[in-house]
């Protein structure tokens, strides 16, 4: 299984927030992660729709983490910057353009696999991954 390069890059630009002990703006961001500053500004608009980051407006303002790393899990950035774990089309947004959907019995194979495999990454949490 790969992951996208927006699942990558958030879990590179969570590890900044972590480790900053000031809020960072998103060129320190792009400095420090090598990720655009257009790219560092869109994961962060998903991970501040999301609640898990905040933006401090003003002098000294910037990015920074509202949930502790411990809180957030891998299942959940996949869920938000993937659309969660799916091992075929059948499973997932575009279900409807198998003609085979409602007959294929392999469907119900991957549905299962996916949500377990979901269920694994929603129990990992990033905290444990990112350990400096």
């Amino acid at each position: 299984m790969k992951f996208s390069a927006k699942t990558r890059y958030a879990v590179r630009i969570l590890s900044e927030l972590a480790a900053a002990s000031v809020p960072l703006s998103i060129g320190d961001v792009s400095e420090k992660t090598g990720i655009s500053p257009r790219t560092v500004e869109h994961i962060c608009a998903r991970l501040r729709h999301d609640g898990i980051s905040t933006g401090i407006v003003g002098s000294g303002g910037g990015i920074r983490l509202k949930v502790p790393l411990g809180n957030i899990s891998l299942g959940r950035l996949i869920d938000l910057f993937e659309d969660g774990v799916q091992f075929a089309v059948c499973c997932g947004d575009k279900a409807n353009d198998c003609p085979n959907q409602h007959v294929c019995e392999n469907r119900a194979i991957w549905r299962k696999l996916s949500a377990k495999i979901q269920a694994e990454l929603d129990a990992i949490p990033l905290g444990s991954l990112l350990l400096r």
